[in-house]
């Protein structure tokens, strides 16, 4: 049996795990004392220069240097969690990481624009990292907290707006029709912050809902679903349902929710214009509403989305994006538009008519 001792910038602690007993101990557990054979794990990872992602092509880059250190082991394996949180700690958002502290670019750049949003800006972050070590058989972990990162995301575009259609998304009557059925039995998708090649939607769905996916409302052709309204994507039990569409290689996938659900009354843009309600046959979390600007919004201000609670969110960036809770006004521009707001996702579009 060995002694393992971890040191990071977290803690210091020592400890001892017997491979005999147990497969698996944590760094801050306390065990019973061992022999002498000792392994040393040392992590204290450090911060990297600036990194631009405007027009890297690399598949992954350097986000940290690891400085872990292990003495008196034979075969050691590590793999990192990087937790990289939002300017007020509010939001995070989790990455992999490989031993030599590279993660995906993609990863990190989405990273990035859910957090901040989708503007070719410096941000200053900060990353919480666990390295998972394997120790000659032994997981052991160590932590460190609040390493920086700075990172210029590289803007992306936009993909067009396409709708859901179903018996519970709107007015569920499946009414497709370019103007009737547009915004009250249909609901439009939201950019994924995450990922620019994917659309996203959040909402409650009831027992056997039925669904497709649709470019232009008023078409047959359905993107996703078939080209008769018989042929749906079903999903047998009710629930909170997230609902993934990815417009590249034209799959749909659907995954329970798993975040906070709050079921409003009201909502209302902070220029006082009211939103209103979308779904009706089931809970609502989807808001729509009208917005007409002569000009710009002024510097520093702009438009957020208000709760009859009081709740706000806002955000950076526009005409799409993730809205965050207590966020900045929409630096919106002059244009006559349709807003469409979830809740759930915290996603808006302002789609120019």
């Amino acid at each position: 049996m060995k002694k393992i001792a971890l040191y990071s910038l977290l803690a210091l602690a020592g400890i001892a795990l017997s491979a005999c007993t147990e497969d698996f101990k944590d760094w801050a557990e306390p065990t019973s004392p061992a022999d002498p054979g000792q392994v040393t794990v040392s992590f204290t990872p450090s911060g990297v220069s600036a990194l631009d992602l405007r027009g890297m092509t690399a598949d992954s880059v350097v986000a940290f240097n690891p400085n872990l250190a292990i003495a008196g082991a034979n075969n050691v394996s590590t793999t990192y969690d990087v937790v990289i949180y939002n300017a007020n700690k509010t939001d995070s958002v989790t990455i992999a990481g490989d031993e030599q502290g590279r993660v995906r670019r993609s990863d990190l750049q989405g990273a990035i624009i859910a957090l901040y949003g989708n503007i070719e800006q410096a941000r200053q972050a900060t990353m919480n990292i666990t390295a998972h070590s394997m120790v000659d058989g032994i997981m052991v972990h160590s932590r460190a907290l609040n390493i920086p990162v700075t990172v210029t995301p590289q803007q992306q575009e936009l993909p067009p707006v396409w709708y859901l259609l179903g018996n519970c998304i709107g007015r569920g009557t499946f009414v497709n029709h370019a103007t009737m059925g547009l915004y009250t039995s249909t609901v439009a998708m939201y950019a994924n912050p995450l990922n620019y090649d994917e659309l996203v939607w959040a909402g409650y769905l009831v027992d056997n809902a039925q669904f497709k996916v649709i470019l232009k409302p008023g078409s047959k052709q359905y993107f996703i679903g078939g080209e008769v309204y018989d042929d749906n994507i079903t999903v047998a039990n009710a629930g909170y349902y997230k609902i993934i569409v990815n417009t590249k290689d034209s799959t749909a996938r659907y995954e329970p929710f798993t975040g906070d659900v709050n079921v409003f009354e009201g909502m209302a843009m902070s220029n006082g214009n009211a939103m209103s309600i979308i779904t009706t046959k089931t809970e609502n979390h989807d808001w729509l509403g009208d917005l007409v600007v002569d000009a710009d919004a002024p510097a520093g201000q702009g438009i957020k989305f208000v709760a009859n609670d009081g709740t706000t969110w806002g955000s950076e960036e526009f005409p799409a994006g993730r809205a965050q809770l207590n966020g900045a006004g929409i630096p919106y521009t002059s244009g006559t538009y349709k807003v469409v707001f979830n809740d759930l996702l915290g996603t808006f579009r302002f789609i120019q008519k």
